[in-house]
Order: C-alpha cells, then structure tokens, then sequence
C-alpha cells in the first residue's frame, strides 16, 4: 500500500509527464502521435490519483525560521516571474501585432467591445463588416466582456491575458509551502517553470499570448478549480457559470457534479448549484444581449465537422503538430470523432463519479468532484475536433491547481 507522500509523488510524476508533453515535447514533431498518446496517459493518471490523496491534517505551525524562508523564497520567485512576463511579452507584442491576417479573435473582441462600451449591447453579436467582409461573433459573454478595460483605456489587449496567466502562477506559488526538508513543492515549482517559460517564451509556438483570448478562460478554470477546494457551492456556481459562459469545455463535468451532490444525499447544495448557474446566466447572457444571440452559439458545435473539414484541407498542421486524438482519425472520419466527442464528454464523467461511489463503499476516495473536472478537460480536449494548440493550456492550469492545493497534503503543514 503507497503512503500518501509517495502518491503525491506520483501526482508529480503525471503532471509532469503533461507538462512535458504540451510543451518542449511539441518540438519532436515527427513523434507527435507518441507525444500525444503519453499527453493522454500522463493526463488521465493525474485524477486517478488524486481521489487516493486525503485532505491535510489539522495544520502544524512551522517554525519561524522555516515560515520566513518560505516567505522569501515566494516573494523571491514572484518578483522574478514578474519581470521575466513584462520583458518576454513586450517582445512578443512588438514582433506580432493584434492582426486579422495573423489570427482573427483579438479583432473580433475588440469590436464587440466597442460595441458594449457605445451601449449598443442588442447589436453586440452582429455581423462584423470590417473583418472578412462580414464574419459573425461567436464568442460567449465571459470570454470577450474581461477586454474591456483595454479597450475603455485604449492598451494592448494582450495584457489582460498577460494578467490573468500570471494571477493563475501565482496562486499556485503562494499556496505551496516550501521548507528545507521537503522536496515535493520545489518539484512542482520546477514543473509549473517549464510550463511558465514555455508560455511566455515560446508564445510562436502556440500563440497564447500574441493571437488568443485563453489566458481569460484559464482564470476561470483556475478560480473553479479553488472554489471545488474549499467546498463553498456558491463559488463553484459561480466559477462554473463563468467558464460555461467562456467555453464549452466543462459541460460534461456539471451532469457528473450535480450526480455526485445527489448520490450524496446534497439536495440543498444541488439547489443552489442549478439556481445560481441560472441567474448567471440570464443576467450575464440573456438579458443584455438577448435570446437570439444565445440560440445563435448554441447552434455552433454542429458546425464543428464542417469547420473541421476545412481545417483539415487548408492548415493540416494544426493537427500534426498539437495534441489531441483527431489527428489519428484524419480528414474522413470527422464526423465520427465529433459523435465520440459528445459521447464520452458526457459518460465518462457520469461513470467516473458513480464508480467512485460505489468504490467509496469498500475504500475511502477523496477529492472526487476535483478529480471529475480534471477527467472531463483530459476528454474532451483530446477528442476535440480541432485541436487548436492553445486550448489544451486550460487543462494544465486545472492541473497546477490540483498539485498546488495537493502537494503539502501528506505533510499537514501551514502555508506560510
């Protein structure tokens, strides 16, 4: 039987396995579909065994020496984080430009924004002449509403996703407790580096930060991942509210979430969860954009074959060289994979929760709504149609969240 401290090294192993794979791994170009196959693995081991890790002990106040040290070392790392992003992203902002010609979704939020600030919110998602002779946005409210600072105060949209990447790294550094005698936490600062340079110094690799909006919906990944930690069902309702009104990439995680609070007999908390997703969503979406606007989205994925298609005939890379399964199906199959997407983006959270369950009747499981969300993203990202590199990121800031909440479990130490 493994002891806690090893099954959290073993969490590091997987999430460092993960991280790997969605970064310098992306190099190894002609072994993209090995790397993928071990992205899989490495993903899909981390909620495994996170439900075998139970909460940490009451907590023991460190010594002072080892708190200051502690303390030092995260201001230490904060500092240099910091201006190691303002240095790599001027680069990057100087070199590529917020373009239609380079990516289009920059642009396109920017307009709608435009259009929020004018008041002219009913005319919001109409077409945009200006870009593509036409195009329409698609872009759900939280995911385009976060850029308007930048648009009010005339800087660089890219901040914002700037802002939001480092909030995430460093709720993950502030929440890990380093001392000189346990190695767990300077391992995962080790893992979350790699990813953080990967991010910021390679952004031609993925375009997180020159071309995308991700760094918005990775926050709100982050923030639920921290509200499933602390048990308080408003926060998950409300973090769960916004990152389904940024992407749909959690929608198989909120049947499997509301199953597991009914199999636990927490009619109320069920209640709360559905009630309080509601209003966020009519006061968020319908009432100041409208219902066509939201019938208008909710018709999207089923044109995410036919999108795919064209991906497939015009930029084949995108597939070749990222992460994900589609690449395995290619161009014929496009429409068996979306089926496959729906299918097990629904059931297998479903089976996840209720053979936990059941298992949680012979042997005490942990962490299990955690743990679902975390499977959820592994599945759907990876059956995703059109596996556009910058998507997969969201998962691994679940991840780092998971580590950071996890690492000092076995320990029962005080964050300092």
């Amino acid at each position: 039987m493994f002891s806690k401290k090893h099954i959290v090294r073993w969490l590091l192993l997987a999430f460092a396995i993960e991280t790997i794979c969605v970064t310098w791994g992306l190099k190894i170009a002609s072994y993209s579909s090995v790397v993928s196959i071990i992205y899989f693995i490495g993903g899909i081991s981390i909620p495994m065994l996170v439900i075998l890790i139970p909460p940490a002990e009451k907590s023991r106040i460190q010594p002072a020496v080892a708190n200051k040290f502690s303390k030092y070392f995260k201001w230490l790392a904060f500092v240099a984080m910091m201006v190691m992003a303002y240095i790599t992203s001027r680069y990057w902002f100087d070199l590529i430009p917020i373009d239609i010609d380079y990516a289009d979704m920059l642009p396109v939020i920017k307009v709608m924004n435009e259009r929020l600030i004018d008041g002219q919110w009913k005319h919001v998602y109409d077409t945009i002449p200006e870009i593509w002779n036409g195009t329409k946005p698609v872009y759900l409210p939280a995911m385009w509403i976060p850029f308007s600072p930048a648009v009010l105060f005339n800087f660089d949209l890219r901040w914002i996703t700037v802002a939001c990447l480092l909030f995430a790294f460093s709720i993950f550094l502030f929440k890990l407790n380093f001392n000189k005698k346990n190695i767990e936490p300077f391992v995962a600062l080790i893992i979350a580096v790699i990813l953080f340079w990967w991010l910021f110094a390679e952004d031609d690799m993925h375009g997180v930060l020159t071309m995308s909006e991700e760094g918005v919906v990775i926050i709100y990944y982050a923030f639920l991942a921290l509200a499933i930690f602390s048990g308080n069902i408003f926060l998950i309702a409300i973090a769960t509210s916004l990152c389904m009104l940024s992407r749909y990439a959690l929608i198989g995680w909120v049947p499997a979430f509301i199953f597991y609070l009914l199999l636990n007999k927490k009619k109320k908390e069920t209640l709360i969860f559905i009630g309080t997703g509601f209003l966020c969503f009519l006061f968020l979406f319908i009432i100041p954009f409208g219902w066509n606007a939201f019938t208008e989205l909710l018709a999207l994925p089923a044109k995410y074959i036919d999108f795919a298609g064209r991906v497939w005939n015009d930029s084949r890379e995108v597939f070749w060289l990222s992460l994900g399964f589609a690449k395995f199906f290619g161009p014929g199959k496009t429409a068996l994979l979306h089926d496959l997407l729906i299918i097990l983006t629904f059931t297998v959270p479903l089976l996840f929760v209720g053979v936990c369950y059941y298992r949680n009747k012979k042997k005490k499981l942990h962490n299990i709504p955690i743990a679902t969300l975390k499977i959820s993203l592994v599945i759907f990202f990876n059956f995703i149609d059109v596996p556009y590199l910058y998507l997969f990121y969201t998962s691994s800031f679940v991840s780092l969240m998971i580590v950071g909440g996890l690492v000092n479990a076995e320990r029962g130490t005080q964050n300092a």
